[in-house]
């Protein structure tokens, strides 16, 4: 689930540079009064369309690997249910033992 808590995180930081450099290019069109026509706005959107999509996936395998991880019912411990088969044997053993002087 590493890789899928990767994606999510390259997700949030690729759509927080496209939108800071949204904000940056607004920044620079309002001072200067000059920008390059449609190339900030295709970057901007693309970066963020694929910041979006990189979420969601990262969100959606998260939540896939909840499921086959709780499908899987494996048992979180097994040292409870050892030691009292241990203890059970050993006080059948020991019943079985033991003499008169006790």
């Amino acid at each position: 689930m590493a890789p899928l808590r990767f994606a999510s995180l390259l997700g949030v930081v690729l759509a927080s540079i496209a939108f800071l450099f949204g904000l940056s290019i607004l920044w620079e069109t309002w001072t200067t009064g000059k920008s390059v026509p449609g190339y900030p706005s295709l970057v901007v959107g693309l970066m963020t369309i694929g910041g979006v999509q990189l979420i969601m996936i990262g969100i959606v395998g998260e939540y896939i690997g909840k499921i086959l991880s709780e499908l899987k019912a494996r048992p979180i411990y097994f040292v409870a249910e050892h030691s009292e088969k241990r203890a059970d044997a050993e006080t059948t053993a020991d019943a079985g033992e033991r003499t008169a002087a006790e």
